[in-house]
């Protein structure tokens, strides 16, 4: 493509540095003419898409089927052929969730029922988050030997439960937190009534998302404690090598979805996990170079370190929910 013709003044038009050649050697912009035609628009922007797709589908190859070769350029240096690994983590994940939850959408219409509890969990590992509910609710109305809490779902409104409050002498009363989690849920019901806990899941599935921007960082710590001993690795290596992961492991998700959506089969995420934990081991041995038995044995100990986490950040969240949700 023939270059825009270049200004004679040798000011940059930018940031007002001067321009010894084409390029400002203080913020890169190229010192040509500001008026360009329509037709070098047009072939600047074909360029670029092809330029862009060039270096996506070189990423996209090596990330699927090279295991930790991504993670080894980058730390190397070698960065300019691939895309950056945040923009890809960006780009992956958002068609990921989008991908979700269509599939949901599209699951609730062909059943009729409310169905968005099935996909996420098989994804990540949100089995606890429909269980840990269903256990929470259960707990809340059954566990306490005071009439309040065995006949909780007596209560339609925030104002009879405080009523039944103040009629029961103090030592019968609930107070603080617990106080403030019975009121919640009982207010969850009195603004969402039989779709109090379609509520919860629905507003827990769309910050799943935001929730991933915790649970990346902690796998990227587990690393670095796991890799302690090799001083030449750094935390920001690790999260590289993380977000590099979660990317594979969103594509492999969303492909899982997707067959299991067409073909109503359960063992697609199944296999989804396996290909992921092999991808993992895989990754391991050729980015940090250890022998395999050492990646295998460092790839159960972070699945297992990793679930174990996940589990727990859900269900501190679903608890959270419940204190703060109206």
């Amino acid at each position: 493509m023939k270059s825009q013709p270049l200004r004679k003044e040798k000011n940059c038009l930018n940031c007002g540095t001067e321009v010894p050649e084409r390029y400002c050697t203080h913020c890169g912009q190229e010192n040509t003419v500001p008026h360009e035609t329509f037709t070098h628009l047009v072939k600047h922007f074909v360029a670029d898409i092809f330029h862009y797709d060039s270096q996506f589908l070189t990423t996209l190859k090596y990330l699927l089927f090279r295991p930790g070769f991504l993670s080894r350029e980058y730390m190397a240096g070698k960065r300019v052929r691939y895309v950056n690994p945040i923009k890809l983590y960006v780009f992956i994940s958002f068609v990921f969730f989008f991908g979700l939850f269509t599939l949901q959408h599209g699951n609730e219409k062909e059943s009729g029922e409310f169905v968005t509890e099935r996909p996420l969990a098989q994804v990540n590992n949100g089995d606890n988050v429909k269980t840990g509910i269903e256990t929470l609710d259960q707990a809340l109305s059954d566990s306490s030997p005071t009439s309040i809490k065995k006949n909780m779902n007596r209560y339609h409104t925030v104002e009879e439960f405080d009523a039944a409050q103040r009629q029961l002498p103090d030592s019968a009363r609930l107070h603080g937190a617990e106080k403030s989690v019975y009121r919640r849920i009982i207010g969850v019901r009195q603004k969402y009534g039989e779709d109090s806990k379609k509520a919860i899941i629905e507003m827990f599935n769309h910050n799943v998302p935001k929730l991933m921007f915790v649970l990346l960082p902690l796998f990227a710590l587990f690393m670095t404690w796991m890799y302690r001993k090799q001083k030449k690795w750094l935390y920001a290596d690790h999260a590289i090598f993380a977000i590099h992961l979660h990317s594979f492991s969103f594509i492999i998700g969303l492909t899982g979805l997707l067959l299991e959506f067409i073909f109503h089969n359960d063992i697609f995420m199944t296999i989804g996990w396996w290909i992921i934990f092999i991808y993992l081991v895989l990754a391991l041995w050729n980015n940090y170079r250890q022998s395999f038995r050492k990646s295998l044995l460092k790839g159960i100990v972070l699945s297992i370190a990793y679930g174990m986490s996940t589990g727990i950040v859900f269900l501190i969240y679903i608890l959270l929910m419940f204190m703060i949700f109206l």
